[in-house]
């Protein structure tokens, strides 16, 4: 069995993975990770053996983990953290103990299949007479093996009902962007230090002026209002809220908030608007990340001090959705895709009666299993040379906009998203055009995502549009 590397081009034999593999299972970095070596050997002799397809969190669990017939992964983690886990061994393992390692494995997210990456070419054929075939050969995606997500339903099936609780559940505060942007900062310590800022072809193409030497960009969050909890002078609660100002803590949330904090009493809701969604600040660090790769410093800001104005003549990359985004619904009012608020949906502009309908799914304890994302890119103004472009993140909740992020940053999947936009004919990203990702959660934690559908039209000067392609 042979498989080409994503970096150099070059077919992988089975020996050489073999050899890969046992350099990791023998190593100092996992001397004592003895589950991670279990999970490791097992998913890459899955790989070698052509059955890379069948990696799920259940096989995985029952195969390598030894759980029993009845191990539900919504119910236990252990597949997931461990991983997790080995995410980061493999990291530590080829930046501290063998940089240098021709042939690493990794396990990318939203994947169980692992992948072994040839960082650097195979010497040249010792021979007397010099090659006139180029080394470059054309750019070869590795099959992206997903776990099998359940088939999509109609949201009128598992309709999402609309909560005053749910931005305060929901909503993060902005520390969050600090925490996550640590955790960034932390984590990005242990890449080498000469990694080259030219991002990978297919990043180059799909991204476009963003990841341009020198690109100016603006990352911008929105910012739903939600309630923060406060001491208050509220003791108990009134029956009503007030108008304005500091509102008491219901009676039903004292309940809540005192399993988490017993102590606490006298407590207040504040309104604030310096709140993020959890997977819209994830997505926006994944993002971060994909152009500070590329060499771009991008300019953070919450959309709620930008306008449509000032977006429309910059690179731009906006996460939100019309329900507490303004500015996104402007961009989105005219595309074929919308993301509607009370039907917790992604559906076609179309006569209700014939939109497709992409909802959120639910398991009997109501915890979500199933979401969706909506990936929108615009073109912008002209400016100098070329021409700006727009990339919205946007989802039937924030998990859904992360996933929709990760997929955008992902070779992997949008090597596979050219292949779908050629079946349409269609031999590059076009100027405009949607694209539909499904994720499996455990709730509000984003599993795997995978490709859905796609929209590709034609947008006028203000943004109205018109569907000419559908790429399913």
């Amino acid at each position: 069995m042979r498989e080409t590397s994503l970096e150099t081009g070059y077919s992988l034999t089975k020996e050489q993975k073999c050899a890969a593999l046992e350099a990791v299972l023998h190593s100092q970095t996992f001397a004592r990770a003895d589950q991670l070596r279990i999970f490791l050997k097992y998913i890459c002799e899955m790989e070698m053996a052509g059955r890379g397809g069948e990696l799920t969190e259940y096989v995985i669990g029952i195969e390598a983990l030894g759980r029993p017939a009845s191990y539900s992964p919504g119910d236990d983690s252990a597949v997931r953290t461990r991983a997790f886990a080995l995410r980061k061994k493999l990291q530590d393992f080829y930046h501290e103990e063998q940089p240098q390692s021709p042939l690493r494995i990794e396990l990318l997210k939203g994947s169980y299949c692992p992948h072994f990456i040839e960082v650097s070419p195979p010497p040249k054929a010792h021979n007397n007479e010099a090659s006139t075939e180029s080394l470059t050969q054309p750019e070869t995606p590795t099959a992206i093996a997903l776990e099998e997500l359940p088939l999509i339903e109609t949201a009128g099936k598992h309709e999402w009902k609309r909560s005053w609780l749910f931005p305060f559940s929901a909503g993060v505060m902005l520390t969050a962007f600090i925490a996550g942007g640590l955790y960034w900062w932390l984590s990005t310590r242990s890449v080498a230090s000469d990694v080259s800022h030219s991002p990978p072809s297919i990043l180059a193409e799909a991204w476009g002026p963003l990841l341009m030497p020198n690109a100016e960009v603006l990352l911008c969050v929105a910012n739903p209002p939600a309630f923060s909890v406060l001491p208050g002078p509220f003791s108990p609660p009134p029956p009503q809220l007030p108008l304005s100002g500091e509102r008491p803590l219901p009676r039903d949330l004292y309940e809540l908030y005192a399993t988490r904090y017993p102590a606490t009493t006298n407590l207040s809701l504040t309104m604030t608007t310096n709140a993020a969604y959890w997977g819209d600040v994830l997505g926006a660090l994944t993002a971060f990340k994909t152009l500070n790769a590329a060499g771009v410093a991008p300019q953070m800001f919450p959309e709620m001090v930008t306008s449509m104005p000032t977006l429309r003549h910059r690179n731009v990359i906006l996460f939100g959705a019309p329900a507490y985004s303004a500015t996104v619904t402007r961009f989105l009012e005219n595309c074929p895709l919308q993301v509607k608020y009370l039907d917790a949906i992604i559906s076609s502009n179309a006569e209700q009666s014939t939109a497709e309908r992409y909802g959120l799914i639910r398991d009997q304890n109501q915890r979500l299993t199933l979401v969706f994302g909506l990936i929108t890119v615009l073109p912008g103004e002209i400016s100098g040379n070329h021409q700006n472009r727009i990339i919205i993140f946007s989802g039937v909740n924030s998990a859904g906009a992360q996933a929709a992020a990760e997929f955008f940053s992902s070779p992997e999947h949008l090597l596979e998203f050219k292949k779908e936009l050629k079946k349409a004919g269609q031999e590059s990203f076009p100027p405009a055009y949607q694209i539909v990702v499904k994720a499996k959660t455990d709730d509000s934690i984003l599993l795997n995502f995978a490709y859905e559908t796609c929209r590709i039209f034609q947008p006028s000067a203000n943004h109205g549009m018109n569907v000419i392609r559908d790429t399913r």
